[in-house]
């Protein structure tokens, strides 16, 4: 898995992924990536569970399936295609709305696989904690209904729907 950490809330979602215990994590985010990866690794030993962070670019995260995003840079959604194309992407930035319909256009990902969290008006903490429920309903293949930005089908339009999110990302469109 990997996790974009530029801004608070993709450092945050990083602390709250590592403490499912789940997964093993790549942090994108230079310099900062590694003393965050470092100070992740050593809360885990703290909290008594698996150590499996580290940083690294998006090489080292070809072949994920599942990938958070704080922010886009203008180089995300080829990076995503050519190395994470069978991913499930979590968009929680700024603009949800503008960067899921940016990343399926190009990407080309299926609509399912690229959901938006609605992180507008919420403090870092609580717009990571939004990503990482959705990360669990798809690592756990939960099947819950979740509020996210999603492209519809009947007009194309990428918009906040209740959604039926699990293994591989929106399985419904509530």
């Amino acid at each position: 898995m990997t996790c974009s950490t530029t801004t608070r809330t993709g450092e945050a979602a990083a602390l709250l992924i590592a403490q499912l215990d789940l997964v093993a994590l790549t942090l994108l985010g230079g310099a900062e990536a590694e003393a965050l990866a470092e100070d992740l690794a050593g809360a885990a030993v703290a909290q008594g569970y698996e150590p499996r962070v580290r940083a690294g670019g998006w090489a080292d995260a070809a072949g994920a399936d599942l990938v958070v995003l704080d922010g886009l840079r203008d180089d995300t959604g080829a990076e995503i295609a050519a190395r994470c194309a069978g991913a499930v992407v979590v968009v929680a930035s700024g603009d949800p709305l503008a960067d899921v319909a940016r990343l399926l256009a190009e990407t080309r990902l299926p609509r399912a696989r690229i959901i938006g969290v609605d992180v507008a008006g919420k403090g870092a903490l609580t717009a990571a904690a939004e990503a990482v429920r959705v990360v669990d309903a798809v690592l756990r293949d939960r099947r819950g209904a979740l509020a996210v930005a999603v492209q519809a089908l009947e007009d194309d339009a990428v918009a906040l729907r209740d959604a039926r999110i699990g293994a591989g990302g929106v399985q419904a469109i509530l």
